[in-house]
Parts: structure tokens; C-alpha cells; sequence
């Protein structure tokens, strides 16, 4: 099989598995539950308002749905990468050109992720120190507009992150949009100290 179809198909799935998120983000809205409200009252009897046992399942699921989506992206990301050395022609599959950073300096972090955010879904976690927010790295960041901008300017649309997160880089997808809460992301990043704000 080659490599083409093998990124399409996993590009499938992961379509397939967001389509499953969203199933089970209702099941969750449907009992007005979030991924961590309580599920029992203050004497410790489950709450009868709720389906406790569906809501407990579609936790579940989300957080194992989450952890499948992060490495299907990374197969996606490393099948596409497969594609432009395979290709031959040089030219690149993505649209977009890539950026060459100087640097792996992180220049920004992610001081906290709203749950089930597009932040969230697209796999931000607290903590992350990021090393590229699509075009933007540690040797063109001047200010935190910069990663409003293109915030702003990707509105449903993918914005390619790279992250330390334990040492080591995690490729991400994130994609801004509108949702229940604020912003279009659902996270807060602050500046490094250090970094050249």
C-alpha cells in the first residue's frame, strides 16, 4: 500500500474518532455533566438527574479517544513526512510551506487548557512549552499579539504546533473555533520569561 492512501486512511479515522467525540461530548451535555463534575450528592448517593453509568462510560471513552487521537496524529504527521521525501518531484504535500526554525527554544507556554476546548481535542495540555505555533518561533516572536493574530487568522482552520512536553517534541493539530466557552482556543499561553518579549 502506499504511503498516500495509508495517510488518507488514517486521516479517516481520526475523522471517525472525532465524530465519536462528539457523540460522547452530548451524552455528556445531555446529563449536564462536564468531564470532571461530581456524580454523587453531598451524601454520596449518585445524583438521579443523571445517567451515571453512561456518564462514567463516556468519560471513559473520551479520555481513551483523546490519547488514540494524539498518536494518530503523530502516524499521520509521520506518514505525511514519509510522502515528501517519497515524492521526488520536491514538492511538499501540504499546502503550507514549511517553517525552519532556528531554533527549539520554547518561547511561549500553556498555562492552562479548558476542558473539552478545542485546545483540549486538539491535544494541549497544561504545561506544554511550545516551540512553534504555526508560523511563529522562538526566532520571530516579538510579542503574545503575534499568537492572537494567527490564532485569529486560522479560525476553523488546522494551526500546526510543536511542544516539549517531557523532554520530549509532540507534533499537534490544533483547531481554532467557536465553542461553549471563550476564545477559540480554550487555553491560556503566556509568555517565557526569558523569552524575547
Amino acid at each position: 500500500m502506499d504511503h498516500h492512501s495509508k495517510a488518507k486512511q488514517l486521516l479517516q479515522q481520526r475523522d471517525e474518532l472525532d465524530e465519536k467525540v462528539k457523540e460522547l461530548m452530548l451524552v455528556l451535555e445531555t446529563n449536564n455533566s462536564t468531564m470532571d463534575s461530581p456524580l454523587i450528592d453531598a451524601e454520596g448517593f449518585p445524583l438521579n438527574t443523571i445517567d451515571v453509568y453512561a456518564v462514567r462510560h463516556a468519560r471513559h471513552d473520551l479520555i481513551c479517544l483523546r490519547n488514540d487521537r494524539a498518536e494518530l496524529t503523530e502516524k499521520i504527521v509521520a506518514e505525511m513526512e514519509k510522502e515528501k521525501k517519497e515524492d521526488g518531484t520536491g514538492q511538499v504535500v501540504s499546502e503550507e510551506k514549511p517553517v525552519h526554525r532556528t531554533s527549539n527554544e520554547p518561547f511561549v507556554k500553556v498555562s492552562s487548557v479548558v476542558e473539552l476546548s478545542p485546545a483540549d481535542i486538539g491535544g494541549f495540555r497544561k504545561d506544554d512549552l511550545i516551540i512553534q505555533y504555526g508560523t511563529l518561533h522562538y526566532g520571530n516572536f516579538n510579542d503574545m499579539q503575534q499568537v492572537a493574530e494567527i490564532t485569529k487568522q486560522s479560525e476553523n482552520k488546522i494551526i500546526r504546533v510543536t511542544v516539549i512536553r517531557d523532554n520530549r517534541p509532540v507534533r499537534l493539530e490544533i483547531c481554532p473555533k467557536r465553542w461553549s466557552g471563550p476564545g477559540l482556543l480554550g487555553c491560556n499561553i503566556v509568555p517565557i520569561a526569558g523569552a524575547n518579549v
